[in-house]
């Protein structure tokens, strides 16, 4: 329980009880903070579980970029409510985790406008600097879904979807004669049908000084949807503040999988960059004086290293100034450097500036100060290749206490490695918390899919190529296979103590394994499971997605099928015990796993979350799953 020089491990419960902010991803592109023109602050969102309340407290705050001054908050925050998606065709399918807040300075610096959730309404508030209080501007019934300034400064533009309102009534008037069965339904989240997609986005403008509407004018257009005036085909975009250079990414093929190239228009003359360093971008800038530009791109075995180069164009080659396995992220030039955000294996989330003369990082905001007192497991990245040369990463974290030379046993978490190793994707499985705990815990990375090495054109044919066979999965698999069978060669972790783990995409991965390997002696799935009633659960757009990837129309069209990726009509399947973790939103996909597999003597039981989506939300919910996963895990991988 306790580390190097009398700090005790990390539990459950501090990992509940961190303080995050922005979204909750670390792809390049995630948004975690706003920086203000001229760069006297940053605004962020910040939210803290509250689970006694099962409740959030959330804040705005202005964070100053000079280091001898005090963070602010401004306001609260608003609620936090679950995030929905607009997928198949249908609108606001309950996705889960915390539903973004929207922040926008105004071109001044003067205003900060921000989106705040109330109940059941989304609010846009404004912030003037100079009075030090917010307003509310604008009341909605709808989400608001994009948000920006006029580039005058004197309207605020936003985007959303009124048409809702009239859509819902319309679905609540059918139901009095009965709603025809289709595509609209999404019967695991409920029992009416969801709203079209096509409903259109409206883009509006209130005068900020009088409250009005305004006509949306076409730089208005703009300035909110930014995208609109790229280059064809661009993948990232960068332009300059007075617009005369611009830098862009495309495919250099047409597969959607295929290397990406950089171009640079600078005062209308074409310049090239044709090194290796110019491929796989992933996002850009310009510097405030538009002579440099500067970027980020992925490098490395399964791109698992961020690199960071500045380039000016015309002038030799870029280069590098950051190679780092953290994830850096969301990050906005500032005078001579960059700000972004930064998750470390072992360090949750911080505000952070980059030199571009030497690479040198320094912390601007640490919403967890706290943390840093508790002892961390150790942590290694290792990375390989499977027996289809697919490569990949993960990062093994070992029980912060002098290791015993015994073989530990092994919890497998997927299926993305990338920052701060917390929970894993989903968020349910406590990686430090476990690893105090004394398991030996594998984040695991999935390897790019499958279909990826046919150069597929599209999403479609990626899709087809990567489930034909079940190739992806056996990928999947073999990466699994590979590594666990070299820490067990090292005589770090127990081969008959081994547990898998998953959400979503890894749920997939864990069943198949189970399906089709004697690896794991336990799993738990926080979804399940892949079975020929999933079409059927799922709903009509859903299935007719699956058949146009690949899966059979119905279990007597390929048995076969099933058979290799089905875990409740796999022949060879070994019982193991099995916990099953399901929101409300998704259990009705269990079911009939669950009750074959029980039927068969499996050793199985299932909890389920209400007024949860896909990803669980709840606080109170999130520390229950930490602690029954921490403690069915020692009572199932006990020696």
């Amino acid at each position: 329980m306790f580390g190097q020089e009398g700090k005790r491990g990390i539990s459950a419960e501090d990992l509940a009880n961190l303080t995050d902010f922005g979204d909750s991803g670390v792809s390049p592109s995630s948004y975690a903070f706003e920086l203000q023109p001229g760069g006297a602050f940053l605004a962020v969102r910040a939210r803290r579980a509250i689970v006694g309340d099962d409740s959030y407290c959330t804040a705005i705050a202005l964070v100053p970029l000079d280091s001898k001054k005090r963070t602010k908050v401004i306001d609260d925050g608003g609620d936090i409510a679950p995030a929905t998606g607009d997928i198949y065709g249908i609108a606001d399918i309950p996705v889960g985790g915390p539903k973004a807040a929207l922040l926008r300075w105004s071109p001044s610096g003067g205003s900060l406008a921000y989106t705040k959730i109330a109940g059941t309404r989304s609010e846009i508030w404004i912030y003037e600097l100079a009075s030090a209080s917010s307003h509310l501007l604008l009341s909605s019934a709808v989400d608001i879904e994009a948000l920006s300034w006029s580039p005058d400064g004197t309207a605020l533009l936003f985007s959303s979807r009124p048409g809702k309102m009239d859509a819902l009534a319309a679905i609540e008037a059918e139901g009095r004669q009965g709603y025809h069965y289709d595509g609209r339904f999404w019967p695991l989240s409920g029992d009416r049908p969801f709203l079209s997609s096509d409903i259109p986005s409206i883009d509006q403008a209130i005068d900020v000084q009088n409250r009005a509407g305004r006509a949306v004018r076409p730089d208005d257009v703009s300035a909110l949807h930014p995208s609109a005036s790229r280059p064809a085909g661009s993948i990232r975009f960068a332009e300059s503040n007075d617009g005369s250079r611009l830098a862009w990414t495309i495919r250099e093929s047409d597969s959607v999988s295929g290397e990406t190239a950089l171009k640079v228009k600078v005062e209308k003359h074409d310049i090239a960059c044709g090194w290796d360093a110019c491929s796989n971008i992933v996002a850009m800038w310009w510097s405030d004086d538009g002579k440099h530009l500067l970027y980020q791109r992925y490098a490395g075995i399964g791109d698992n290293r961020t690199e960071f180069f500045i380039w000016s164009p015309g002038s030799g080659k870029p280069r590098r100034f950051l190679s780092t396995i953290d994830a850096v992220f969301g990050c906005r030039p500032w005078q001579q450097q960059l700000v972004c955000a930064q998750e470390t294996s072992t360090k949750p989330r911080r505000i952070i500036a980059v030199s571009p003369s030497d690479g040198r990082r320094h912390t601007l905001f640490d919403p967890n100060p706290w943390f840093d007192k508790l002892s961390s497991g150790s942590v290694r990245r290792l990375e390989w290749s499977n027996e289809f040369n697919i490569s990949t990463f993960g990062d093994l974290v070992l029980p912060p206490s002098p290791r015993e030379r015994k073989r530990l046993p092994l919890v497998i978490v997927q299926y993305d490695s990338r920052g701060f190793l917390r929970g894993g994707t989903g968020d349910e499985y406590p990686i430090q918390a476990m690893a105090a705990q004394g398991f030996a815990v594998l984040s695991f990375n999935r390897p790019t899919w499958y279909g990826s090495l046919h150069k597929p054109k599209d999403q479609i044919e990626l899709l087809k190529a990567s489930i034909n066979g079940w190739a992806d999965r056996r990928s999947n698999l073999s990466s699994l296979k590979v590594i666990i069978d070299k820490l067990v060669n090292e005589g770090l972790v127990d081969a008959n103590r081994v547990a898998i783990t998953g959400l979503s995409d890894g749920a997939s991965t864990a069943t198949f394994a189970l399906s089709n390997s004697t690896l794991f002696s336990a799993a738990i799935l926080s979804t399940c499971c892949e079975a020929p009633s999933t079409l059927a659960l799922a709903g009509e757009a859903l299935h007719d997605f699956y058949v146009e990837i690949g899966y059979p129309t119905s279990f007597a069209a390929n048995p076969g099928f099933w058979r290799e990726g089905s875990l409740m009509d796999a022949p060879r399947a070994r019982p193991v015990p099995m916990l099953i973790q399901a929101s409300s939103g998704e259990y009705r996909m269990a079911l009939t796993t669950y009750r074959e597999l029980k039927g068969r003597g499996w050793p199985i039981e299932m909890f389920v979350y209400p007024d949860e989506g896909h990803v669980k939300v709840h606080p109170a919910h999130r520390l229950a799953i930490y602690r029954r996963n921490i403690a069915w895990l020692q009572k199932q991988l006990s020696p």
